[in-house]
């Protein structure tokens, strides 16, 4: 076929290297062009933006880097934009939520992307799939989460992101091309295709993101997985999260809540995945149908929380101290603290040169403690490589770390 006539590209899962050919910006017709998981390095090229015809772009699994090119704002007809596992950095461009509207999966993961989230994302009405995970992105969540329409109103949506070529061929049938990706679901990294549409879900783990959850984010009850983990977002777990009807993973592990569990995050039935562990959570774990029969782990290291299934009721937590010194209490205190700290003074002052004076006079005891220090040195060396070695392996074999590779 002439290479002006072209319409599918797909050359992933090979060994190429280097940088792109220039040469296929000259397919101005293709609507899919699939090189993920390839060697591919550089920067992605500029002449891209040629391909205004363009559905599918996957350069997942390279090794691309510098920004993204301003001329791919000119593929406006891009449903599917997959650029995770790669080396790229910048700030993620305003024109991805401006010029790409009709995106329905957009994907860049584990890259270097730094910078606020920008809210022109939430032009991206069309959007299933939204995943940043894995990056530097700071600062606060948009608030403008609403705007997601596959989120948050209930439409048909089809099983499978396809584009269809029938009126580029004289054949019976329907040629067709089945996007597929790989997403990290319920903890474990899947392949999916023809599935793939049935999927809504956001992924903004593993960044450096502050604040409190905006509110609007619990209108999106279309929603079928939240993953905000390994973030600094603090704050209350927003009382309307129940909202999310369709929920069945949710992660928000390792940022710094506070507050009580809401109440409504009991009315989940879908919910077969949840992990609130490592923030600062308090209060009875709320009771319903779900969250007693997660495993316990789900709300570790939350000091505060208490309730099945972390304990059998509520009544060994101590409530928070709260001092009742009076003023003469407090003068007391004080005077006994100002002879305390005189008395170690003077002991320590009279112990210190007393064993000075028995050392430097009695050379038999003076040679005695140089070989104590000189055991003491190495039995501290090597029970602290030991120890070392034991943390190494311990640090290698965690499943949860935000790691870059791979």
């Amino acid at each position: 076929m002439e290479k002006w006539g072209l319409y599918l590209l797909d050359l992933s899962y090979n060994v190429f290297s280097r940088e792109v050919p220039g040469c296929i910006a000259e397919f101005v017709r293709l609507k899919v062009l699939n090189l993920a998981d390839n060697s591919l390095s550089g920067p992605v090229p500029s002449s891209l933006g040629s391909l205004a015809s363009l559905e599918m772009l996957s350069l997942r699994g390279n090794k691309f880097s510098g920004e993204l090119p301003s001329s791919l704002h000119n593929c406006k007809m891009l449903k599917f934009l997959d650029l995770s596992n790669n080396e790229l950095s910048g700030e993620i461009p305003k024109w991805i939520g401006q010029s790409l509207s009709s995106l329905v999966f957009l994907s860049l993961r584990r890259n270097q992307f730094k910078g606020k989230m920008p809210h022109q994302l939430c032009g991206l009405k069309y959007v299933q799939i939204l995943d940043l995970s894995l990056n530097n992105i700071s600062g606060s969540l948009p608030s403008c989460f609403n705007n997601f329409t596959s989120m948050a109103q209930k439409l048909s949506l089809d099983q499978r992101i396809e584009h269809v070529f029938r009126k580029f061929f004289v054949i019976p049938f329907d040629p067709k091309y089945v996007d597929e990706a790989l997403l990290t679901w319920k903890g474990t990294k899947q392949r999916y295709a023809k599935i793939l549409g049935l999927l809504l879900a956001i992924d903004l783990s593993c960044n450096k993101l502050t604040g409190e959850i905006p509110e609007e984010l619990t209108n999106l009850q279309q929603l079928i997985a939240l993953n905000l983990s390994r973030n600094s977002l603090i704050g209350k777990i927003p009382q309307k999260i129940g909202q999310l009807r369709q929920l069945e993973v949710l992660d928000l592990s390792r940022n710094k809540f506070s507050s009580n569990i809401p109440t409504s995050l009991s009315e989940l039935t879908f919910l077969s995945t949840l992990d609130l562990s490592y923030n600062y959570l308090s209060g009875k774990i709320p009771t319903g149908r779900q969250l007693q029969l997660f495993d316990p782990s789900s709300y570790s290291h939350n000091q505060g929380l208490c309730g099945p299934p972390v304990s059998p009721d509520c009544s060994m937590v101590e409530p928070p101290q709260v001092e009742h010194t009076r003023e003469g209490e407090e003068d007391s205190i004080n005077e006994f603290m100002k002879w305390f700290y005189t008395g170690t003074g003077l002991g320590f002052a009279v112990g210190f040169w007393g064993f000075c004076c028995v050392v430097f006079f009695k050379r038999s005891w003076r040679h005695s403690y140089y070989r104590f220090l000189d055991n003491t040195k190495d039995w501290l060396y090597v029970s602290f490589i030991l120890m070392k070695t034991r943390l190494m392996k311990r640090i290698k074999a965690l499943p949860t770390s935000c790691r870059r590779s791979g």
